[in-house]
């Protein structure tokens, strides 16, 4: 696969809505011409997705998004050696799971055991989300981007509270996914959401084309 495909990271900011400032960055893996589910589909079918993140890391790596600011990496939740994180404890990262596939409990144990903070991705989709959510039981809660897009106004607004009070109670944080326009900006705010992220505050920018 290294030899195939360059990797490219783009940075998209994640901002606290109560303080309006910057939080940190989600860092954002592209593929000229192919779309990112689809380069891990085909590493996950080809039993390469460690390599495949193995690329992605480097490249993180040899930008040096190292800020004051969190930088948030999504990990595959199939994690074929939770050990291949280790070089990042310490530093200021949030390793996000996503629910491409079934989560690996026991490699996520890891995980924890070696101090990582976690972050569940886009929350509200999948079959297993409400089980993840209390198996992971995650620092950071990253609502998806239909949440914020509903157009059923009501529905929406009482689903974040309600993420936002359960959040709360397990002494996380919730990042709303997907802020396209100010209207969506506001009832993130007044619902109570610690952070967001999405193109009204902020599209993904690559700092440095890949070599």
């Amino acid at each position: 696969m290294s030899g195939r495909i360059k990797t490219e990271i783009a940075f998209q900011p994640i901002w606290d809505l109560q303080k309006i400032n910057i939080f940190g960055f989600e860092a954002l893996a592209r593929w000229e011409n192919l779309r990112t589910e689809d380069v891990f589909l085909e590493a996950a079918q080809n039993n390469s997705v460690l390599e495949l993140e193995t690329l992605i890391l480097a490249e993180i790596c040899r930008i040096g998004k190292s800020t004051k600011e969190k930088t948030f990496i999504n990990v595959h939740p199939s994690l074929p050696d939770p050990y291949f994180w280790e070089c990042l404890k310490g530093q200021n990262v949030i390793l996000e799971i996503t629910e491409s596939a079934a989560i690996c409990f026991p490699a996520l144990n890891v995980l924890r055991k070696l101090g990582f903070i976690l972050a569940l991705d886009d929350f509200g989709t999948g079959s297993a989300t409400l089980e993840s959510l209390c198996l992971v039981e995650p620092e950071y809660i990253k609502l998806d981007k239909s949440l914020i897009q509903s157009k059923n106004v009501a529905s929406r607004d009482s689903l974040i509270t309600a993420f936002v009070g359960h959040a709360a109670r397990l002494n996380a944080k919730v990042i709303v996914e997907g802020i396209e326009n100010s209207e969506q900006l506001r009832a993130a705010r007044i619902n109570g959401s610690h952070y967001g992220q999405g193109f009204f505050l902020g599209k993904p920018e690559i700092l440095f084309p890949g070599f």
